[in-house]
């Protein structure tokens, strides 16, 4: 599972999500971090996504399900 946390303790599914301010849903801070509703979680995406989707984004290579 990876995900990112802002300095706030804000929690973000992605890098690029963190730098577009579109937090995780519905766990969105690291104070309130509940396991279960984390993984249940639907991922936030937008059109950003589409470069990682398509092997060009960062490091995450667009996968959104653990193989």
């Amino acid at each position: 599972m990876h995900f990112s946390v802002g300095y706030d303790g804000s929690i973000y599914d992605c890098d690029f999500n963190q730098m577009l301010e579109m937090t995780a849903q519905p766990v969105d801070h690291i104070s309130a971090f509940d396991y279960e509703a984390f993984i249940s979680r639907k991922i936030m995406t937008n059109n950003h996504c589409f470069g990682c989707t398509a092997g060009g984004g960062s490091s995450c290579g667009g996968e959104i399900i653990e193989v």
